[in-house]
């Protein structure tokens, strides 16, 4: 088909939207400047020493760091003397020769740290900012602090206490007749009351006794753990969770904070916050104590606002008393971080730190305090050959175990007046809720059958002793009011089992008849999760059902008949850890696969808007295939439980190579293939510049003997229908744009990437950062030589925020899309190519991963 000129036109535009984001100078430099520690160096200046620095050279002979160091400028052909200059870092000279015409000369630099005495720090040439001085003498000592000992073995002693507060509306007085009041049943009333309020208060115990060995070598022993309520949110229950470690120029919180917070003693610190010597402090002994306020010169950077106290001549923090606000903050609305530090000898010790933080939901705010305690150091210790390894913590038995006794002993401040009361109120509550005739109680309510449950909500049984509980449909749940073929009608019962070895089975079986065609369909499954220590479960499934060729279609697409076929299969599958990071995954899958018949009678309401058309035919066949797969993650950190493995995550990226195999012959089998593939996937921080994901994949068809069109490799087309199209869908396994729902049986590549900034480009924007709005950008790319070498590439960008709803974390997010192919002027909406489009998305924080899909 010959291309409209409004084709053409799109198409022209298109090509120099991606044009533009070429470097404007066919001669350039570009390269990375980082500090002696390879942190990257912001706002550092980089200009050509033959053109000079002046205010009147040209604007190219310039340059400016980024967050990440990183620096371009264009130069002619040539030999060339770079400067560097950055405060609180000697001027550095680079020669650098020129020749490449196409792409950049890459020149990256390490700039050592000025070392300057008090007196001779200036900031400005009209003004001494004296606070700035003083931190600037700190930070000359900051190798030595981050490096005062070779190791040291230190006992901890956590508590973190979670209180409710819920705002109440103030209730004005009422006139009321004098009627007698039960006083007896008020009193009970209130007393009740009471025991539900201080049931709110939520609280953990832990002792630890952490190992370290420099630089990053990490074991803490757990030996002893107490809780109260459901103190699952309280924060820092782990010397793992993160290391506020002010001395280091970028302190990383992945499970606190979004990105990198850029510490107060980095270097360059004077471009992000300002320093104010607020007091003077003189101990009876004459030590000197600066107290030196802090306060971000920019809401959109990962900052910190509070104090600094630092003892003269030493240099060193003696505390520390900082706050960040919501922004950054993944959960909470404020954070704060209270340090203190002691002299030991010539050793500066963290002695105690306590965090206290807040969020509000609704009317009510969830307040946070953890004190944590550290005492008995000792220095340089020699640890045993291997001690330290991937398995970064150990939970002992006894740990769950310990009585009040234990915790009266090596507890170092005795719990507060209300603590007391609330630890008593608490412990009555755990002896009556653990008694066998309370939990007989709870039971009998749980199973006792009612209208509404038999109505709406089902009927359960539930043996807490043996940790059982079965599950019956309510007269609802026995309805599904769609599905292929129309209104179906069944039930289904699922059973659940816990031991105390932490394994547990879960079964259940579903049945259902259709209501137009009388067809049964069904399914039995059963599951055990039987190695906690090696995440090690099996699965058996058998079912007859209806199925989608390809389930990853479009959304309009998903129900089209010639997408559907019907299906009776077993499916046996195991999964488990060989050693630490490497998994195996392998199954079992027997499927007779047979057509719906012309006459089965469909839903015909939506067949106008989707066009829908008669069934896909075909010859009924049997198939017999296996799947395995390894999966390793390199260097996978890990804790163990008692009786389990908590994985904790890796550096490295996911590597996982597969192999699925259609056998030929048994039980009649006719496919006959052998796919395998290979995908590389991972999430990482980049520095201040926020977080990114990428998922790439190659496979291929080593065996195409007999590859049916149910087996081959499909890829996602986008939503034809207009509406439809706004979804964003899940951008690390699927395309945006692809025009058409592509299938092969030859080799393909596709790669994915993503990446949430986190406020490092829009929180620089005035009053930007208070919206909570964060940029996000993104590629794809897909290569299928099976359709004459086809490409798709995708590129786009996009605002999101978060969003709390109730106690979850919701996130919308709007993007634009731009995508060009091989084949772009073969879809269109209308009359248009669909090369640029509007789409939205939304997307809920897991809170086990504490993070969201994508």
């Amino acid at each position: 088909m010959k291309p409209t000129t409004s084709t053409l036109r799109t198409s022209i535009a298109l090509a120099l939207f991606f044009l533009c984001a070429l470097p404007a100078f066919s001669q350039s430099i570009s390269g990375f400047v980082y500090d002696e520690e390879n942190n990257p160096i912001p706002f550092a200046k980089v200009y050509l020493k033959d053109r000079g620095n002046s205010e009147g050279s040209s604007a190219n002979s310039g340059a400016i760091t980024d967050f990440e160091g990183k620096y371009f400028l264009g130069c002619q052909l040539g030999v060339h003397t770079l400067v560097f200059t950055a405060i609180g870092y000697n001027d550095l000279e680079v020669q650098v020769t020129v020749d490449k015409i196409d792409q950049p000369t890459v020149q990256n630099v390490y700039m050592q740290q000025a070392v300057k005495e008090l007196n001779n720090v200036e900031v400005s040439t009209k003004k001494k900012n004296i606070g700035w001085m003083i931190v600037q003498n700190v930070i000359d000592h900051k190798k030595e602090m981050i490096r005062q000992m070779d190791g040291y073995t230190v006992d901890i002693y956590i508590k973190g206490v979670e209180t409710f507060d819920k705002k109440k509306k103030n209730q004005e007085e009422v006139e009321v007749d004098n009627a007698p009041q039960d006083v007896f049943q008020e009193e009970e009333d209130a007393r009740e009351a009471k025991m539900k309020e201080a049931a709110r208060l939520n609280m953990i115990e832990v002792n630890i006794k952490k190992h370290f060995q420099y630089p990053k070598d990490v074991k803490e022993i757990r030996t002893g753990y107490d809780k109260i309520g459901n103190p699952e949110q309280l924060y820092y229950q782990s010397t793992l969770q993160g290391d506020f470690n002010f001395y280091k120029s970028l302190i990383n919180m992945p499970d606190l904070h979004q990105g990198p917070i850029l510490s107060p003693l980095h270097p360059s610190g004077i471009l992000s916050y300002k320093y104010k010597l607020n007091e003077i402090q003189t101990d009876e002994v004459g030590d000197t104590t600066y107290v030196i306020k802090i306060s971000s010169r920019s809401v959109g950077n990962s900052t910190m606002n509070g104090f600094l106290y630092i003892k003269k001549n030493d240099w060193v923090l003696t505390k520390v008393d900082v706050a960040m606000r919501k922004g950054n903050l993944k959960i909470y609305d404020d954070f704060h971080v209270i340090q203190e530090f002691y002299q030991q000898d010539s050793l500066w010790l963290l002695e105690s730190q306590t965090f206290k933080y807040a969020t509000k939901y609704g009317k009510e705010t969830v307040k946070g305090e953890t004190q944590v305690i550290f005492s008995n150091y000792e220095v340089n210790p020699v640890f045993p050959e291997k001690f330290f390894s991937n398995e970064l913590g150990v939970t002992t038995k006894e740990a769950y175990e310990r009585d009040s006794t234990y915790w009266d002993e090596i507890r170092p401040t005795p719990l507060t007046v209300e603590e007391q009361r609330t630890k008593f109120v608490q412990d009555s509550l755990h002896a009556i809720y653990t008694s066998e005739h309370y939990l007989d109680s709870v039971d009998s309510v749980f199973n006792k059958i009612t209208f509404m449950k038999a109505a709406f909500l089902g009927i359960g049984r539930m043996n807490r002793d043996k940790k059982t509980r079965w599950w019956f449909p309510s007269a609802v749940e026995l309805i599904e009011p769609i599905g292929i073929g129309g209104l179906r009608l069944g039930p289904s019962i699922y059973f659940y089992k816990k031991f105390e070895n932490d394994q547990w089975i879960s079964t259940g079986t579903k049945f259902t008849l259709g209501w137009n065609n009388l067809d049964p369909r069904g399914r039995v499954r059963w599951y055990h999760y039987y190695s906690p220590r090696k995440l090690g479960q099996y699965g058996i499934t058998i079912s007859k059902d209806a199925r989608m060729i390809n389930a990853n279609n479009a959304i309009s697409s998903l129900l089209d008949r010639q997408n559907i076929y019907q299906n009776i299969g077993l499916r046996a599958s195991h999964y488990i850890e060989l050693v630490n990071g490497l998994y195996l995954y392998k199954s079992l899958r027997i499927d007779h696969r047979y057509q719906f018949d012309l006459d089965y009678r469909f839903v015909t309401w939506f067949d106008d808007s989707f066009q829908n058309t008669e069934p896909v035919q075909f010859d009924a066949f049997n198939a017999v295939r296996t799947l395995f797969y390894l999966a390793y993650v390199p260097g996978q950190k890990y804790r163990t439980e008692p009786t389990r493995k908590v994985v904790l995550g890796s550096a490295w990226p996911t590597f996982t190579l597969g192999w699925e195999k259609g056998w030929n012959g048994p039980l009649q089998s006719a496919v006959d293939f052998d796919y395998v593939y290979f995908q590389i996937n991972q999430s990482v921080q980049i520095r201040t510049m926020g977080e990114s994901k990428y998922n790439i994949k190659m496979g291929m068809f080593l065996n195409q003997d007999s590859v049916t069109f149910i087996d081959r490799k499909f890829f996602r087309q986008a939503d034809g229908n207009r509406w439809l199209a706004l979804a964003f869908v899940d951008p690390l396994n699927n395309f945006q744009n692809l025009e058409e729902a592509y299938e092969t049986e030859d080799w393909y590549v596709q790669a994915h990437y993503i990446h949430h900034f986190n406020g490092a480009i829009i929180n620089k924007i005035p009053f930007m950062k208070k919206t909570g709005i964060k940029s996000v950008a993104g590629a794809g790319f897909l290569y299928l030589p099976e359709y004459n070498n086809y490409f798709y590439t995708e590129a786009y960008v996009g605002v999101e925020r978060i969003f709390k709803v109730f106690r979850e974390r919701l996130r919308l997010g709007a993007y634009i899309i731009a995508s060009t192919s091989s084949n772009q002027f073969g879809s269109t909406v209308g009359s248009e190519p669909r090369n640029l489009k509007f789409a939205i998305s939304m997307d809920i924080m897991s809170s086990d991963a504490n993070d969201f899909n994508f």
